[in-house]
């Protein structure tokens, strides 16, 4: 019985090294693809969903070629420049999970960046810094408890208002200086010095609707 031999590629996925040379630019809705060298062939790779960090010039990578002759690239081996940036790739939509504990650390600086809302949610928030620069355009506080406490406080604001239900401050020593108009509205206002209250202008008025009264064991005008 006669048999006939047939011929055909079987084709099997495999690991290559390669060199980054370029990246190219993506279609609409494609992955971000690398122009690589591998050997005497230059060929394109996509990145693969497990490769975070992207390639740069002369970046030795690790691709695997696919059965249906695709080509990915599944990690950087090694950097051609070390003090490049290393930038991460995450997909449109990411989440970052931690069933323990999570810390990140840096020895120079950590910048967070967000084009839309930048939200923390935690049962206890706590902020340790040596300086602080805080640029609010608006903000909005909802406080049941506050505690503060301030060896040097400096604000500068065009408009601030500030609303309490109960506000009680103990301070060492206090001076303001107003240099335009200063005006208190409330419905009754008490002032209790222990030793000595001078009060000085170069025009003094005073208004009352009722009753106005001074009691005092020596009253000394003029």
């Amino acid at each position: 019985m006669a048999q006939t031999a047939e011929l055909y590629d079987d084709l099997c996925a495999q690991l290559v090294t390669g060199i980054a040379l370029d990246e190219i630019a993506p279609a609409d809705g494609q992955n971000a693809a690398f122009r690589v060298r591998c050997g005497n062939r230059i060929f394109a790779a996509n990145l693969a969903a497990s490769c975070l960090m992207r390639p740069e010039r002369n970046d030795t990578l690790l691709l695997a070629r696919l059965e249906d002759g695709a080509n990915l690239i599944l990690s950087v081996l090694y950097r051609a420049d070390e003090s490049s940036l290393c930038r991460l790739r995450l997909p449109q939509d990411s989440s970052l999970e931690c069933p323990g504990r999570l810390s990140v650390t840096t020895a120079d600086t950590l910048a967070l960046q967000s084009g839309k809302n930048l939200g923390l949610q935690s049962d206890a928030l706590s902020v340790t810094a040596a300086t602080a620069d805080l640029r609010v355009t608006r903000l909005s506080a909802m406080l049941n408890q506050l505690d503060a406490c301030c060896h040097s406080l400096y604000s500068l604001g065009h408009s601030a208002r500030f609303v309490f239900q109960t506000l009680t401050q103990c301070l060492g020593s206090s001076r303001r200086m107003i240099e335009g108009e200063d005006e208190t509205r409330a419905g009754s206002s008490t002032l209790m010095v222990t030793e000595t209250a001078t009060v000085m202008a170069k025009n003094g008025l005073t208004f009352a609707e009722d009753t106005a009264r001074t009691d005092a064991k020596l009253i000394q005008l003029g």
